[in-house]
């Protein structure tokens, strides 16, 4: 079936983001956490668990990205800050992993404002 075909690979990526659980420091947990709602949308709304897996594999290459990537100040800059910022982060992620994400991915604006202008961004 093919439901069992896919589970093995669904085990082993849950596997690898109880690593990432447990390797993050608490700070850095819950600032993954709290950004997650703005960047790991999709235009079919739904966010699966192996989007979860996805985006936590994903986390070392985004904190990287940031580092390399300027912005802007205001949020029109801001916003494309991180849109590159992912943009590079997924590229070599893929390029290292071979993993894609599952959907295109859409930036939450009423997210991305409440953590602009909370605890603001990198």
């Amino acid at each position: 079936m093919a439901g069992q075909e896919d589970q093995p690979e669904e085990q082993e990526g849950i596997g690898e983001a109880g690593v990432f659980l447990a390797q993050a420091s608490d700070t850095d947990l819950l600032r993954f956490l709290r950004r997650l709602p703005m960047v790991a949308g999709s235009e079919d709304g739904t966010v699966t668990i192996s989007d979860l897996v996805f985006e936590m594999k994903l986390w070392p290459f985004v904190k990287t990205a940031w580092a390399k990537v300027d912005g802007q100040p205001g949020i029109p800059g801001r916003l494309k800050q991180v849109s590159d910022v992912y943009k590079l982060a997924e590229k070599q992620f893929e390029r290292e992993t071979g993993e894609r994400r599952r959907t295109p991915r859409v930036i939450d604006l009423p997210s991305f404002v409440d953590i602009y202008g909370g605890e603001g961004l990198p």
